[in-house]
């Protein structure tokens, strides 16, 4: 597994924490163009959502795919919109405005791997997607009105979002911290019995 580390700027000595979350070579990390401080990494065979300072571990992250992923973008238009590339020569497009297990859009694109995914707002109206692949052919997409324009409060439920998935992390960690410490209690009550028990006997 590599492990995804974190540093502090604008230097350090050494790693203030890091995650064992892919399962291959990271090929992707990218800043939400809406907000500074979510990123976006992909490699392997999986994506992760991270928000920079929360130390508990991704905010999202995907279910392993059943080929190995090659890249992904942030949509330019849509905070909650980002694009996934994959070896089969497919293009994900997930809303997380829509859902977050699954992308909302899923197109062949090629029958080669993807290499490169760059979008561009050729239009207030018409957003583009070009897509490279491993044999040097470039395919430009439109991509669909309802993955291209934002809603008027996107943004806010967006960070909303965000905040939530980050409380629920936090929550959770808390509660395993809990939990292990009630195991050790109670392996340490039956310990604690079974000297008692051996004792007396």
């Amino acid at each position: 597994m590599l492990q995804a580390i974190a540093f502090s700027l604008p230097a350090a000595s050494r790693p203030e924490y890091h995650f064992n979350e892919h399962s291959g070579a990271v090929c992707c990390l990218e800043r939400s163009p809406f907000f500074r401080d979510i990123l976006l990494s992909v490699g392997g065979w999986s994506f992760n959502i991270w928000r920079e300072g929360a130390k508990n571990g991704a905010l999202i992250k995907s279910c392993s795919s059943s080929v190995p992923l090659t890249g992904g973008t942030w949509s330019p238009t849509r905070p909650g919109v980002f694009f996934i590339t994959k070896l089969n020569g497919n293009v994900d497009v997930w809303d997380l405005m829509d859902r977050s297990h699954e992308p909302s859009l899923a197109q062949n694109v090629s029958s080669m791997s993807i290499t490169a995914v760059v979008p561009w707002p050729l239009t207030a109206k018409k957003l583009m997607l070009a897509v490279g692949d491993s044999g040097g052919t470039l395919h430009i997409l439109e991509v669909p009105w309802s993955l291209s324009q934002a809603s008027t409060n996107e943004v806010t439920v967006m960070e909303a979002f965000f905040d939530r998935e980050l409380k629920r992390m936090e929550f959770a960690a808390e509660r395993a911290v809990v939990r292990e410490r009630e195991r050790k209690a109670v392996l340490e009550s039956k310990s604690q019995e079974q000297v008692i028990y051996n004792t007396s006997r």
